[in-house]
């Protein structure tokens, strides 16, 4: 039987923060940033496959782009959203199990349907058939990296798959699958560690994570055992007009999304709010699409501090404590003489 590890909050932080690095840059600069985000304290660093991006400019192939990111990121956890058309499982496994040595153990690994449409496609499968697909996926991964034998593609009538290198993590590194449509939260129940949710407007998180608890119900798994997680873009700045300006100017929020309409966004008071929020509804891991700009040291800076704090001390809505009183003496006017 499957012994679930879901992503929960480190001490001290409403939910675990991550970074989705960005793969339009070069390879230099994505380990320029993921070097910044390890220094800065956030806890993952994640890249995900994206081979027909909607702006038309070329990326870096995503399980390279983590690879580099290992590279200058000594603490935080990696990991990589996975399409799993591009690569056979058992490949992926023995890639995963060997970088996860590499990274000590610092690996994870979430996992994406296909869409249903791509260029050149004969055929499109429907969304259950691609939903199966993606758990036939996972099962094959999870059992090579834990060291068992699996299926090439998860069925009885294919060959053995080879084994990859095991994980050093007991039973391989975590897996997420993200939430496209119903049938990927019955696979995410069944098969996954971790939920990803894409980028939404909170009220349909509140909808999507109320899918999740009533799926777990249905097939006996308790909530406690799944990570939810959100993928979302963000723009915080020390005003409003600042954190404007660089979400206006990033063309990546024209197909995702603004941060202002279904993201994270504002001053550090907002956004703490807006993440004070999420972890009331039951997520427990955020992971952040900035604005890929030449200040985004400045936007990692104040990235941490929104996730600081506890959902007791924390609660939507709740007065902000009362600021000290100046010393005394302080202001007020004084003489020349």
């Amino acid at each position: 039987m499957t012994s679930f590890r879901p992503t929960v909050a480190p001490a001290g932080r409403l939910v675990r923060l991550g970074v989705v690095l960005d793969t339009r840059n070069a390879p230099d600069r994505l380990r320029e940033v993921a070097r910044m985000c390890d220094r800065a304290g956030i806890d993952a660093l994640w890249v995900r496959d994206d081979p027909v991006p909607a702006d038309g400019r070329p990326r870096l192939e995503a399980w390279t782009a983590l690879c580099l990111a290992g590279l200058d990121a000594s603490r935080a956890r990696l990991g990589a959203m996975l399409d799993v058309t591009l690569r056979p499982p058992a490949t992926i496994a023995a890639m995963a199990g060997t970088l996860d040595v590499a990274l000590d153990g610092r690996l994870e690994i979430g996992f994406s349907r296909e869409p249903a449409q791509r260029a050149g496609a004969v055929e499109s499968p429907d969304p259950a058939t691609r939903a199966r697909r993606v758990q036939e996926y996972a099962t094959v991964v999870r059992r090579l990296l834990a060291g068992e034998s699996a299926g090439a593609i998860g069925t009885a009538e294919t060959g053995r798959a080879p084994l990859g290198v095991p994980s050093p993590q007991p039973g391989g590194p975590r897996l997420s699958v993200e939430m496209s449509g119903p049938p990927d939260v019955a696979v995410a129940v069944r098969v996954a560690d971790d939920v990803l949710i894409p980028a939404m407007a909170v009220k349909d998180i509140r909808l999507a994570v109320e899918k999740v608890r009533k799926e777990c119900e249905a097939a006996g798994r308790g909530l406690s055992s799944l990570g939810i997680g959100v993928e979302l873009p963000v723009s915080i700045g020390r005003t409003s007009a600042e954190a404007r300006a660089r979400a206006d100017a990033e063309p990546l929020f024209q197909t995702i999304g603004h941060p202002a309409t279904v993201g994270i966004f504002g001053t550090l008071e907002q956004c703490q709010d807006r993440v004070i929020e999420l972890a009331h509804l039951g997520v427990t891991d955020v992971r952040c699409v900035l604005p890929n700009s030449a200040d985004v040291h400045d936007v990692i800076a104040q990235l941490t501090a929104m996730a600081v704090g506890t959902m007791q001390a924390l609660t939507p809505n709740a007065p902000r404590s009362r600021p000290p009183d100046p010393p005394e003496g302080w202001g007020g006017s004084r003489s020349l003489a």
